[in-house]
């Protein structure tokens, strides 16, 4: 069987200083300790994607989060999280081995990296907007011969945690109905939550990935840190439509 693997970080949220941090987390160590456990136990894959909040407000942290993924030396999509500067990504990664939004060919199947970044948000929540919503009509219209993966940063169904989903997809009933219209997407995975969840709608698969600094405690109706480590998450897809998928934590990691 023909399977590609897809490797995905999110939520990497790194600064120009290379000791930042988020909630006392280190940010940059922690990428670099998944990376190198990934490199370790999963490499090689196909493709990178990484979902957003890739850095924290800092548009200088896209350099050494440059410098961390070019060592995989495999393709990397990128698309921006409501932490980031979409033009500024754009601009300092429009260099091979990065591709910001847009589609993805890997075999049997289509990646389709959505962008729910919002210039007009209050406090972080996203929204696609129906121009994008129609271009992702379009790419699964034209990838319909083709099973697909989209990736996207914030959530599309609720998180069971009121802080988390007021600052969700905006627009989530919208791409939802989207989806539905279309048999051929077999999975969904976003970062935003900093946590992780698998669950199906009917055959959809429907995947939250852990941040790849520190956790909020799932099903809290505010934002505790969790004392859950850094992780990421692998997904297997099968030319057949089928999806296998593990987070991976980083027990024990110390920064």
């Amino acid at each position: 069987m023909d399977t590609k693997r897809l490797l995905q970080i999110t939520d990497t949220h790194l600064f120009a200083d290379p000791h930042g941090r988020i909630r006392g987390a280190p940010t940059l160590p922690a990428l670099n300790a998944c990376l190198a456990h990934a490199a370790h136990h999963y490499l090689p894959v196909d493709v990178v994607a990484a979902t957003g909040d890739l850095v924290q407000d800092d548009a200088d942290g896209y350099a050494p989060l440059g410098e961390a993924l070019e060592q995989l030396s495999t393709p990397v999509l990128l698309i921006p999280g409501n932490h980031d500067r979409p033009a500024e990504l754009r601009t300092r990664m429009d260099r091979f081995p990065f591709q910001v939004g847009g589609t993805f060919e890997l075999g049997r199947w289509t990646v389709v990296m959505l962008e729910t970044w919002y210039s007009q948000a209050l406090d972080g929540e996203g929204l696609l907007g129906g121009a994008q919503l129609e271009r992702l009509r379009a790419a699964l219209q034209a990838a319909r011969d083709n099973h697909v993966l989209v990736c996207m940063h914030h959530p599309p169904i609720a998180m069971e945690s009121a802080g988390l989903d007021a600052l969700g997809l905006l627009d989530a009933d919208e791409f939802m109905r989207v989806i539905d219209s279309h048999g051929n997407v077999r999975g969904i995975a976003w970062g935003h939550a900093h946590q992780s969840l698998d669950v199906y709608r009917g055959d959809l698969r429907l995947m939250c990935t852990p941040a790849t600094c520190m956790q909020f405690k799932p099903r809290d109706p505010g934002f505790v840190t969790d004392r859950r480590p850094p992780g990421y998450r692998v997904i297997e897809l099968h030319a057949d439509g089928g999806i296998a998928s593990e987070v991976v934590w980083l027990e024990g990691f110390e920064a």
